[in-house]
This record gives structure tokens, sequence and C-alpha cells, in this order.
């Protein structure tokens, strides 16, 4: 523990001796407390909170069969927490709308074992994401130092796995050896203690786009360090779905946005270089190294030859709409359904053998839905998430809106109907965090 704590502390040393560094005050010129310049007074790495919110952003799936997390373990005292703050309205919604669900999928007939199981665990994720809500709403004022602590520790954890790639164990548990593509060789992609690479730059995503949104609203370079080292994390794990889900959500943010934009100087240097710097990358990879990983990916992508990208997209909506077909297409299959109606279904499709007949789903959040709930369940969730984005102002606000822009992109290209970090995005979203980028 000792020695846990110094290797942190030297972590957190030198990047407040970095971030200090563009930071002079004066008397004469004050620092507002509202700039996204200004940092709050930094939290101890090993203080009780941030251990809370570290252990639960790297550590939720450690030593734990896969599919199961300590959030689903502590369900019941979530609930209980929320209980003792009179938090009970929408669980009467939640159980509500799950009586109605129910009702007419048991009309049409679900197994029973399957259908409890599935439902316990999307209830055990609504119940973290309703206490999470309430969690961050009554501290958003600490959301600054909860990233800059988890930057502090992504920073530790990745240096720990790259001494690790010698070490053929650790290698195993943190990093990810398994082929992109058939015709790609396999090479290590970091995921530190969670599922997959993707998933990793999934909890990333918020926090660097945090950070290129504060680099790009303010004045210095403050924060260029932490987004420096976060991107190479996301690089290491080199996760296209999130790569490219961010590009495209900082693109149609900054088009939508650009007369007011681009009247800053900074960001319009920032973008005539930015631009030419993907344009010079792209054009020496392409030519100059046509057979690296990356080249040959983003190739079988456009060329739609990349099995990956083709299931968890149009693939996944095919399959849905195939087990609509043998349900109910307005109320969907029902809860845990997909592996008992999908699973003749899905391993015609994809000629499935051995082991991997049984290991049938569905990689993406959408078509997840739409062959669990339906088409109703579907409408419901965009519905929901597009009121939600009027009734709280998002468009208000350039880092919801960037937020915004990725998670709703993301969810018909990954993720899945349990997964509590996108559920944890969409909280963001949708909470009046950061107002120094708010629009003005």
């Amino acid at each position: 523990m000792h020695l846990l704590t110094s290797c942190l502390a030297d972590v957190q040393f030198f990047y407040l001796r970095h971030t200090l560094n563009h930071q002079a005050i004066s008397l004469e010129n004050p620092i507002d407390s509202s700039s996204p310049s200004s940092l709050p007074r930094s939290s101890s790495p090993l203080s009780p909170e941030i251990l809370l919110v570290v252990g639960l952003f790297f550590f939720n799936i450690f030593l734990l069969p896969a599919g199961l997390l300590y959030t689903t373990l502590l369900s019941p005292l979530f609930v209980l927490l929320l209980l003792k703050e009179k938090v009970w309205r929408p669980f009467l919604i939640y159980l509500g709308l799950s009586l109605v669900f129910a009702y007419q999928h048991f009309r049409t007939g679900v197994d029973t074992g399957a259908y409890m199981k599935s439902y316990i665990l999307f209830s055990s994720a609504f119940v973290f994401s309703l206490w999470v809500f309430h969690f961050l709403r009554q501290r958003h004022e600490k959301l600054q130092q909860y990233f800059q602590q988890i930057t502090l520790y992504n920073t530790f954890f990745v240096v720990l796995a790259i001494v690790g790639l010698l070490l053929p164990v650790a290698r195993e548990v943190l990093w990810y050896d398994v082929p992109i593509h058939a015709a790609i060789p396999a090479f290590p992609r970091l995921r530190l203690l969670v599922y997959e690479p993707s998933f990793y730059s999934l909890l990333l995503a918020p926090i660097v786009l945090y950070y290129f949104t504060a680099f790009v609203f303010s004045s210095d370079n403050q924060h260029l360090f932490a987004l420096v080292l976060l991107c190479f994390a996301l690089l290491l794990s080199l996760s296209f779905g999130v790569l490219g889900g961010m590009v495209i959500a900082i693109l149609a943010v900054f088009v939508l946005n650009a007369g007011s934009l681009l009247r800053r100087k900074r960001i319009f240097y920032a973008s005539i270089y930015l631009f030419g710097l993907v344009v010079i990358v792209g054009f020496l990879l392409w030519n100059f190294f046509p057979f690296n990983p990356v080249v040959d990916r983003v190739g079988k992508i456009f060329a739609g030859h990349d099995s990956s990208a083709n299931g968890r997209t149009w693939e996944a909506f095919m399959l849905a709409w195939k087990i609509l077909e043998h349900t109910d297409i307005y109320w969907g299959a029902g809860w845990g359904q997909i592996k008992i109606v999908g699973q003749p279904i899905i391993v015609e499709y994809y000629n499935y053998e051995g082991e991997w007949r049984d290991l049938v789903r569905i990689p993406n959040a959408s078509a997840e839905t739409l062959a669990s709930l339906g088409l109703l369940g579907l409408a419901g969730r965009l519905l929901a998430e597009i009121g939600l984005f009027f009734y709280t102002k998002v468009y208000s606000n350039y880092y919801r809106m960037i937020l915004f822009a990725f998670i709703f992109l993301y969810q018909f290209t990954g993720s899945y109907l349990t997964n509590i970090y996108e559920y944890l995005i969409w909280i963001l979203v949708f909470l009046p965090i950061f107002p120094q980028f708010n629009r003005r």
C-alpha cells in the first residue's frame, strides 16, 4: 500500500506540476472560477470517495464471472440508499412498465428462467444508474476532480500494463490478443481489467471528450498533457467504434455550431492545424505503410468486408428483425429470449459450431432493445433520449452536445442492454454539468 501511495503521489505531482506551469495566477489577473482553465482543489488519490469512484470505474468486474458486476451484487444497498433519500417514484414507473411488457411477453410465451435472469440483471443496471444519477446530481461540481483522479490512476495502470507486456500472466490479464480481423495478424490491444478494448475505450470516452473540450475552450495548453495521456491509452486499445464515434460527434457539433465557434481564434487555427494533420497522417499511412493494422481495418470497414463492424451494425438489426418475426413485432421476444428464440437463427446465419453455438448475442444496444422489447421498446428508448435532450437543454452546452452525439451514435454500433457505463454517459449528458462550456 505504501508503494502504491508513493507511485500515485509521484504521478499526481508530475501531472499537477505540468498543469500549474500553465496557470500563472496574479492579483492583477485572477482566474475566473467558472473558466475551464480553473482546477478545483485536488482530492487525495486514496481518499474514500476517490477510491469508490476509481473502484467502480476500473475494478467493477475484477475476479467475477462474465456478466456479473460488483454493482449488481450491491443492488440491494443502492435500493436502500435511494429509499432513504425518498426516491421511490422512479421505481413505481419502472415496475409499472415492467408489468405491462411482462404481460405481453408471457402471453406470447417465454422461457421463464432466462426471462427472470435477464430482467434481474437489467433491473440491477437500472438501480445503479438511478443511484449514480442522484450521486452525481449532488456532487456534479466535483466531477472535474473525479476525471482528474481517474486520469491519474489510468496513467499509472497503463504504465504497469506496458511493463506487464514482458510477463505472460500480466499480458493475458491486461491485454487483448484476439485478432481484430481474420486477415490481420493478432497484436496486443489494451483492455486493463475489463472485458475487451472497446469496453475500456468506452469508459475513457467521456473523460477524453471533457479534456478535449476543455483544451479547445481554454486560453492555454494546461489540459493538453492529460488529453495526450488519455489519447495514448485509447490508441493502445485501438477500438475503431469508439474512436470513430468520438471523431464523428466532434465534427457534427462543430459543423452545427461553426458560425459561433470559428469566431474564436484558438478554435479557428486549431481546426486548420488538426485538419492538416489528419490529411498528412492519413496520406502517409495509406501510401507508405499500407499494411499496418489501422489502414487494413479501415479499408475493410469501408469495403464492407469487416465481420466485426457488420455484426455490430446492420447484421445486428437484421437478426433482431428475424427474431421479431418469430415472436411479436411490437412487444418483442422478451428479456433473455435472444438466447432462446434467437439461438437457431444466429447459429444458422453465422454457421457457428462447437462452443460458439452457446455464445449467441446481438452486440448492439439498439438492436438488442428491438429484439427484446420490440418496436415499442426501441421507439420508447429513442423518444426518451430525444425528449430529454430538449427537456434538459443539452443543446446549450458544447460538452454535453458532443457527448450526446457520441453515445447516440454508439448505441447503433455496439454496447448492450445492461451496459451500466453507457447509462452513465447518458446521465452525464442530461445533468447540468460544466457550465463553463455553455453556449453564449
